[in-house]
């Protein structure tokens, strides 16, 4: 599986424990490996306690309930997990990867390896 860096692996098995669902739900496995990206993570890790599901802090961005100072790539990445936790259709492929620098295009292919049950 990979990981941005060290602090991703680790955010991943904290969001894990959080939500025991994500060891064996794909849809919980990929919403969390997506949360776990230390450029999201960093900005939601205060409030994670309050958050149902995780992808609680994107939908509350996108309805407007939330002052994350998310960046355009968090953003895309937040949609990426609402789309693959739903189908959420404010979701564009095209989109979310030309937001992506560098290795965070390593993350939209692994979160979707995750959702697809290929990674674990």
């Amino acid at each position: 599986m990979y990981f941005v860096d060290d602090h991703h692996a680790v955010n991943y098995k904290l969001t894990q424990l959080q939500w025991e669902f994500a060891s064996y739900d794909p849809e919980y496995a990929a919403a969390c490996y997506i949360l776990a990206v230390p450029m999201v993570f960093e900005k939601i890790v205060h409030d994670l306690d309050t958050h149902e599901s995780p992808v609680d802090w994107i939908i509350n961005w996108e309805e407007g309930d939330s002052a994350y100072d998310l960046c355009s790539s968090a953003i895309q990445l937040g949609r990426l997990a609402l789309h693959l936790w739903n189908g959420s259709e404010s979701f564009h492929l095209l989109q979310c990867l030309e937001s992506m620098q560098g290795h965070h295009y390593d993350v939209v292919k692994t979160a979707m390896d995750v959702r697809m049950g290929r990674l674990r």
